[in-house]
Formats: C-alpha cells, sequence, structure tokens
C-alpha cells in the first residue's frame, strides 16, 4: 500500500463555530465612541491623565481620570476608538468612550526613544512621531502587539539644518495630508508620510505663542490647534492661527484629537462561509453623522457571478431598482434617486450562490454609492465592518463540493530516532484529525513525532472538515528503518607524534569535516573529527571527536615524506606551534651533512646540490625554542621514497 492516497468526501451539518467566535469577539470588545462634534483631550497630572471630552463650544466633561500617562492621542474613524502611546512603557492603548483601554503590546522595531505625536492615516494605520526623534512611523493597530508598516527620516525639505520637532501631528481625513506646527521654528508643515520630507508654509508666526501639543481637525474639517488653555483655528494655506476660544486652566503636557462627522458606508453578510445553493443576506450601512439629508444619491453593486441576487431589497429610500447582467457575469444592482436622512439607514437584499469551480470561491464585493456634495467624497466605497480598513470590500468564501486531494506524500523508509512530521496542506480552514497506527487521535494540522521508532510503522489517517461541514478523507504508509550508528572513539589527550588514522564503519557513504569521503580518516594534528554517514537505507548518522594535547612542548617530525612534485608531502619539515628559535640539520647515514634550515616552515626537498638524492634512510637533528622558553633537542631519522 506504500505511495498510495485514498480519498473520500462526506458533507456534515453546517456548524454553528463561526457565528459562536462571532458573538465572543463582539462582546468582548470596548464601546466604541460616538462621532458628535466631539473634541478629546487629556492633560498630565500627577497619578495619570485626566482624559476629557469637549464640544464646539469648548465645554468640557472629564471622562476618566487614567492611572497613567499618554500621549500621541489619535482617533481612527475606521473602528472609532481613540489610540495613544502609555508613556511609561510606549506600549500602543486603545481607549473607548468610558476611558477604559486595552493594552495591544509595544511595536517590535520602533526606531528612535520617545514618541508623543499622533494620528491615523486614510489607510487606517496610526502615524506617530517623536518631538526629539527623527522618524516618522505608520503601525497597524488592527492586530496585537502593533506591526510597523513603514518607518521614514524626517527632515527639511528646504535643506535647513536640524530634527524637525513635533508637538503633534494631524491627517487631514479628507486630503490625506499630514500637518504638523513645527516646534524649532513655531511654523505650520506638511509632512509627507512616504518620504519624511518636511515642507514650511507661510510666515513664521512667534513660535513662543503657538507651540501646540494637541492638534487635530474638527467636526467641521478645520484644522485646530491647543497652546496649553488657549484654543487656535490654522489656516492650511498660510499656517496663520486665530484664537477662538479657551479650554481648562493647566500648565501640564497635553493632547488632543478629533472626529471629523462624515458618511459611512458599509456592506455586511449574514455568514461570511457558505456552501453551494446557499441563499446569503447582505445589509447596507448609511451612517450619515452631517446632520444633513442628501437626495439624488445613487447606488451600485455589482455582484460576483457565482451569486445571484433574489427579488428586490428592502426599504430603498423612494429610489428606483434596476438588475442589469453585466460582462462576464456580473450581476449589478442599482439604485437611482436615493434619500439618504441624517442618522443610520439601512436596507437588505439576498443573493445565492450559484458557482460551480472545484475548489472554494473566495469572493470580494463591494457597492459603491454617489451623489454628496460639500467636504465629502463624491464617491465612497462599501466598507466590510468586521474590519478597521477604509473602504475594503466584503469578503466571504464558498465552499462548492470539494474534489480535492491532500497534498500528501507516502514516506517509505524513514529513519529510526528520526523526526516524523506530516502535513495536510488544504488551501482553506478547518479542523485536522490524524489518527496513528497506534490508534492515537491528534488534532491539528500537521503531526509531529520527535524520536520514531519501528512501533510507528504503519497507516496514518488523516479526516479534514472544514468550516462548512465538508469533509476529506485520506491515508498515507510510512515504514521506519534503521539508523546507522557509527562510533569514532572517546575524546582524548595525548602528545601527538605520529599521525594515525581514525575509522568511520562499514556503510555506504561518508562525509568528513573537511569534505572527504573515504572510510578513514588521517589525523596529523589536534582538533575536533567528524563525520557522517549514509546506510543503504538513505537514514543518516553522525559522530565527532575531539584529541587536545596534553604537551607542554610539541615539535611533531614526519617518519617519511615522497618528495616526487605531485604537491603531498614533496618536502621533509617539522610541523610545531609556538616555536620561536628553530634549525633543522639533515645528514645521511653516514653522517654527510645535506641540508640546513632556520625555519620551520621551509623543509628539505630531496636534493643536494641539484641532485636528487636516492631513496633511503637518512638522519634529522632539531633544536627548538618554544614561545615559554622550553628549548629541545630531537633527532631521529626518516625515510626519503619518490
Amino acid at each position: 500500500m506504500n505511495g498510495m492516497t485514498v480519498i473520500s468526501f462526506k458533507k456534515i451539518g453546517t456548524s454553528l463555530l463561526f457565528i459562536t467566535l462571532y458573538l465572543q469577539f463582539i462582546f468582548s470588545q470596548n464601546i466604541p465612541f460616538t462621532c458628535n462634534h466631539d473634541t478629546y483631550f487629556s492633560y498630565h497630572e500627577s497619578g495619570g491623565d485626566y482624559f476629557y471630552k469637549f464640544n464646539p463650544s469648548f465645554n468640557f466633561t472629564l471622562i476618566k481620570q487614567l492611572d497613567f500617562s499618554i500621549n500621541g492621542l489619535a482617533y481612527n474613524p475606521n473602528d472609532n476608538f481613540i489610540y495613544a502611546i502609555n508613556e511609561s512603557n510606549f506600549q500602543i492603548v486603545r481607549l473607548d468612550r468610558n476611558g477604559d483601554h486595552l493594552n495591544l503590546g509595544f511595536p517590535v522595531g520602533l526606531p528612535g526613544g520617545s514618541y508623543w505625536a499622533g494620528t491615523f492615516d486614510k489607510n487606517g494605520h496610526m502615524i506617530i512621531s517623536g518631538a526629539g526623534d527623527a522618524w516618522v512611523v505608520a503601525l497597524d493597530v488592527s492586530v496585537s502587539p502593533p506591526v510597523i508598516v513603514s518607518a521614514v527620516e524626517k527632515y527639511y525639505a528646504d535643506g535647513s539644518s536640524g530634527n524637525p520637532v513635533f508637538g503633534d501631528i494631524a491627517v487631514d481625513p479628507i486630503s490625506g495630508i499630514c500637518y504638523s506646527f513645527e516646534n524649532s521654528f513655531g511654523k505650520l508643515v506638511t509632512i509627507d508620510l512616504n518620504s519624511g520630507a518636511v515642507t514650511k508654509i507661510g510666515t513664521d508666526p512667534n513660535p513662543s505663542s503657538h507651540i501646540f501639543g494637541g492638534l487635530y481637525f474638527d467636526a467641521s474639517g478645520e484644522l485646530t490647534g491647543i497652546s496649553l488653555k488657549d484654543i487656535y483655528k490654522i489656516n492650511k494655506a498660510t499656517g496663520q492661527v486665530t484664537l477662538i476660544g479657551e479650554g481648562l486652566d493647566i500648565n501640564s503636557g497635553i493632547d488632543a484629537c478629533g472626529c471629523l462627522n462624515d458618511i459611512q458606508f458599509n456592506k455586511s453578510v449574514d455568514s461570511p462561509e457558505v456552501c453551494y445553493g446557499d441563499t446569503i443576506t447582505f445589509t447596507f450601512s448609511i451612517i450619515n453623522n452631517s446632520d444633513n439629508a442628501f437626495a439624488e444619491v445613487e447606488f451600485a453593486d455589482p455582484l460576483h457571478p457565482d451569486l445571484i441576487w433574489l427579488g428586490n431589497p428592502t426599504n430603498t429610500f423612494g429610489g428606483t431598482v434596476d438588475f442589469i447582467t453585466l460582462a462576464n457575469g456580473y450581476n449589478l444592482l442599482n439604485i437611482k434617486d436615493m434619500q439618504i436622512p441624517p442618522g443610520v439607514s439601512e436596507f437588505s437584499l439576498s443573493a445565492k450562490a450559484i458557482g460551480n469551480s472545484s475548489n472554494f470561491s473566495f469572493i470580494e464585493n463591494q457597492a459603491k454609492i454617489e451623489g454628496f456634495t460639500q467636504i465629502w467624497e463624491s464617491i465612497i466605497d462599501s466598507n466590510n465592518p468586521i474590519t478597521s480598513a477604509e473602504g475594503d470590500a466584503t469578503q466571504f468564501k464558498i465552499s462548492l463540493t470539494p474534489s480535492l486531494e491532500f497534498d500528501l506524500q507516502s514516506l517509505e523508509n524513514e529513519c529510526y530516532g528520526s523526526p516524523i512530521s506530516l502535513f495536510a496542506d488544504v488551501p482553506f480552514s478547518g479542523e485536522y484529525v490524524w489518527e496513528t497506527p497506534n490508534g492515537e487521535f491528534i488534532e491539528d494540522q500537521i503531526y509531529i513525532k520527535l524520536n520514531s521508532t519501528f512501533d510507528d510503522s504503519g497507516i496514518y489517517n488523516i479526516i479534514f472538515t472544514d468550516d462548512f461541514g465538508c469533509q476529506i478523507d485520506s491515508f498515507l504508509n510510512i515504514e521506519i528503518a534503521p539508523s546507522p550508528i557509527v562510533n569514532l572513539g572517546n575524546d582524548s589527550m595525548f602528545c601527538l607524534e605520529n599521525s594515525f588514522y581514525i575509522l568511520a564503519g562499514n556503510f555506504e557513504n561518508y562525509t568528513w569535516q573537511d569534505g572527504s569521503n573515504s572510510s578513514d580518516f588521517l589525523v596529523e594534528n589536534y582538533g575536533n573529527f567528524s563525520v557522517e554517514v549514509m546506510n543503504e537505507w538513505g537514514c543518516f548518522g553522525r559522530d565527532s571527536i575531539t584529541f587536545s594535547t596534553n604537551c607542554s612542548t610539541e615539535l611533531y617530525v614526519p617518519n617519511a615524506f615522497s618528495p616526487n612534485e605531485d604537491g603531498e608531502n614533496d618536502f621533509f619539515k617539522a610541523y610545531g606551534i609556538e616555536v620561536v628559535n628553530f634549525n633543522l640539520k639533515i645528514f645521511d647515514r653516514w653522517g654527510a651533512f645535506l641540508f640546513e634550515s632556520n625555519n620551520i616552515e621551509l623543509g628539505w626537498n630531496g636534493y643536494f646540490k641539484g641532485k636528487r638524492k636516492e631513496n633511503g634512510v637518512y638522519v634529522y637533528l632539531i633544536e627548538a625554542t618554544f614561545l615559554d622558553g622550553t628549548t629541545i633537542r630531537k633527532e631521529g631519522d626518516f625515510t626519503l621514497m619518490r
């Protein structure tokens, strides 16, 4: 049965797992703010910051006294929470409308050391910049800990020296331009979030009067700043500031952020996972925070070809409904002349899954509305309300009757003692259950056994159940083969005088630490020696041995050499370490002098007066002094072999 993969399919009841997890997710969240012309404000006090909100008439209401200090307040219009930086540990925290907070953690790799300017860009990323740091950092705060999306060094675009210093920053929610009041020059600037370039605007006002710890866009879309208790409007074109009100009488660190009333357009689905033939209900929600009614608004939603609309939508606000077939099989729902009142307006519509592919269909479906005026964008894409992104499509999946095979391989002759690692690769989520030859059940996508034995041989069954109840069964066979046992011996200490061989045993292949491939290895010096061997089943074994010296001085003299000019062993010489003085003399066996060297690296090549000496036995005399002052005299004979 080796190499076989068997597939079977079984449709089981639709799981309530998603509904349960979704409800748990919803009820575990903080309570979001209601965007209602308010500005949010904090200032430092011993024991923790005071967190306020105030309306356009500058009436302040205490939300909560926190037990820590915050800075970098930033209102996220994508989820209606406020994000800030805990100044004691630089962790990102999320604040709700009761002042309760959720710790999101410290962004790994955050450059710089101080961060207290914060805002959100139109991509839903939190932008932070330190007053004394040279960085502007974009964070994804939809995950914990937040992830750094980008980090750029800020600099003056006109070439001015120094590091731009910001009290606070604010992104215009309509244009997406980031503004700040630069503290060193006391001047309005724009910040290029892609390059870090800081561009000055207008003439210099009095820098001592307008250092804004809180900078924000108010409910009318005006750039506004707080300099302690004074509140100013700031002309984005000229940088001119105008006093408009007075806040709390304080003299400590402050920060502020605002919520710009806007039009929100959400598109949700009753279940983001469906099966072929199921009915799906879409709910469209238009949240008009502007306090103005809008007429002649047009709605359009091109439905994916794997879906078809069923019936007419409920409550079209007086609009005219058309269903139009487009190219490539898309089904357009078009509603013209809608009347959108202030507040929340909703309607719903059902569709049916009719796709015929053999795999999961991942569908991103997005609607549009247009016809708004004044500061609102003329065309607004629908949001998926379960994410924090702006203008992202509502995504869901269709599970059709799968005819899939697991990406499994039948593993034969796995090695004894090696790990077994089995991975079932299905391109969508679900639950995996392994059944081992021993009758164990493992609920995981991957099966791991760190040290296998012969008892682990046999059939491994895998059952996958997707989020829709579809089930796939498969199996594979594993046979465990013996691994080679190689033993080079025990580590030892000795005084090396002659080279010797170490043996690895009888196997198919050998790889020593130097890349050589013989079954034995010539040891000519101290050190660590290792070998990897492979047996006939393709299993590997390894061992190593260490030889170290116990000699106070070491001088190795070979007992033979072969000066045949083959590049190997062509010179007779001594080997030693830490030798500071050296003399080598060589004589023939009758005592005739042949060669002398005062350099341990220079040896005899087997010639005398330009003529090759014959094979035979020769005599050497060596005197050597080592670094520690020890002097040795060594004499002996060696053989010349060509």
